[in-house]
């Protein structure tokens, strides 16, 4: 019995030749032979990879057709996790090159950075994102064998453009999603700064604000002088909070902004939540806050508002 299969990939491309004697070491022990030929091209930058499996060895459990069908199997499994180790990265420029011209060299860098993890991490469950992966290969291997049981040849790079249109889409959203997360990230940093711009050009309404928060979202204020302040401002929103237009964080965030302190001591600082509104005021205000850990004045007011733990 001879089986043979023919493979064009790019020139230097076939790293995969090494893994895939490593998976036929069982078939080696079976009495059967495995060599691989390759021929480059160096017109069309291309190796023509002949993989040859020979013998005739009988056996009562497999025959040779079951032999040659693990040895297809073999191969699709091998190919396909030569192409996402390989090829992924390739996909992912030619994806962002065609859909991403307007962006900068470092803006394309970012995407490519933020497109790769996603398919590799897609979730925050490390079980999950390996179920994904592993079902991706699966799938990609299952068409790789339906070509190989089907020709007696494969060319690489035309089974990738057009046999596996489903992780073609699964890239083009790759590239789709880290754009997107980058022009968010962008229009968020530019608020952040003008945010910052409008506080450090206005003339503050109060020297320093005092700020406790609690898990339920709620706030306190008070200023320098320990007096309460949050009801002289929470009124001008309470329409807009009644109707569930506004949330308490952007209250707060506005109430910051509006008298632009120019030092915020944020109380009880280890238990504040973390949560967007605390990002916010970090990045707008950044030196201007100092961090108090549990001071007289604020142990007091936990025991006013019967906080206590």
């Amino acid at each position: 019995m001879i089986y043979e299969f023919k493979i064009a990939m790019a020139h230097g491309d076939n790293g995969f030749l090494s893994d895939f004697e490593d998976r036929l070491r069982w078939i080696r022990d079976k009495g059967y032979h495995f060599y691989s030929n390759i021929e480059s091209d160096r017109e069309s930058d291309t190796d023509h990879i002949s993989l040859v499996l020979k013998g005739d060895k009988a056996d009562n459990l497999f025959r040779p057709e079951d032999i040659v069908h693990i040895f297809k199997h073999q191969m699709s499994e091998v190919l396909a996790e030569h192409i996402i180790r390989n090829w992924q990265s390739k996909l992912l420029w030619k994806e962002i090159n065609k859909t991403c011209r307007a962006l900068n060299t470092t803006d394309k860098d970012i995407v490519f950075s933020k497109a790769n993890n996603f398919l590799k991490k897609c979730n925050d469950n490390e079980s999950l994102n390996m179920l994904i992966n592993f079902g991706r290969k699966n799938r990609m291997a299952h068409k790789l064998f339906e070509h190989i049981n089907n020709n007696d040849n494969l060319v690489i790079e035309g089974f990738i453009n057009f046999c596996i249109k489903e992780y073609n889409r699964e890239i083009r959203f790759a590239v789709e999603l880290a754009r997107e997360e980058l022009r968010n990230e962008k229009e968020y940093n530019d608020f952040v700064n003008l945010l910052r711009y409008f506080v450090d050009t206005q003339v503050p309404k109060l020297f320093e604000i005092n700020l406790m928060m609690y898990d339920s979202g709620l706030f306190y204020l008070w200023d320098g002088e320990g007096v309460e302040i949050e009801e002289n401002y929470l009124n001008y929103y309470f329409d807009d909070m009644f109707m569930d237009e506004i949330s308490l964080d952007d209250v707060l965030i506005s109430i910051l902004i509006t008298i632009a302190p120019r030092r915020i001591v944020l109380h009880n600082a280890r238990e504040i939540p973390a949560s967007e509104s605390v990002e916010m005021i970090k990045k707008v205000f950044k030196e201007k806050i100092s961090t108090c850990d549990g001071c007289e004045r604020c142990m007091k007011v936990m025991a006013e508002k019967g906080l206590h733990k």
